[in-house]
């Protein structure tokens, strides 16, 4: 008899950690600068172990990009849930995406940084926010049919995707805390910017 319902199985454990180490050296290195023989050091385990559970180096990152991207359906449920005005939804919205990003910070960096010397490895990086866009796109296409926002929903959600992720990734060229204050104002502001565009007249 099990001691409770929950434990996790020795493999599920050995899978999650290979996928964890994958993560940190994909950050610290980028896709062509890690080998499988590291994570598997990382990881605690050997290379064989690590071509067991995921066969190729290639369908490792996949899956360590898979297991670390937003869920789209949990991004659409997150937008259902949406209430009030717009200004709130949009608020909202801008708060969530923000989150979103720090939390893949460290792979888009990567990401960037391997758009020229590897646009596979980099193009599996941008899995994750182009579905992003397609889900926040068609929450716009809503908006625009309810009479709520004017414009091209797949622009819309562009330029608003644009805010969060300037604000995330530039906080270190411009220096700025991600200080609740000053993440507030900053939502707010750009959330006004948008809609001084995309209401109707």
């Amino acid at each position: 008899m099990k001691l409770y319902e929950g434990a996790p199985k020795a493999s599920d454990d050995t899978h999650e950690r290979i996928l964890a180490a994958a993560r940190d050296l994909f950050a610290l290195k980028g896709s062509r600068g890690t080998t499988t023989r590291e994570v598997a050091d990382r990881a605690g385990v050997n290379e064989a172990t690590v071509f067991r559970h995921f066969g190729t180096k290639q369908a490792l990152l996949h899956a360590m990009l898979e297991r670390h991207c937003e869920s789209q359906d949990r991004m659409r449920e997150s937008i259902a849930a949406l209430r009030g005005p717009i200004r709130e939804q949009l608020c909202a919205l801008g708060h969530g995406a923000i989150e979103s990003i720090k939390r893949k910070e460290d792979l888009i960096r990567v990401g960037l940084a391997e758009q020229v010397t590897d646009p596979d490895g980099s193009a599996m990086t941008w899995r994750g926010p182009m579905g992003a866009l397609c889900v926040l796109s068609d929450y716009m296409k809503g908006r625009i049919a309810a009479g709520e926002l004017v414009g091209d929903p797949d622009m819309l959600a562009r330029s608003f995707m644009s805010f969060w992720f300037s604000y995330v990734m530039g906080r270190r060229i411009w220096n700025v805390a991600d200080q609740p204050p000053e993440r507030t104002r900053f939502v707010a502001q750009c959330v006004e910017l948008f809609l001084r565009g995309a209401l109707p007249r």
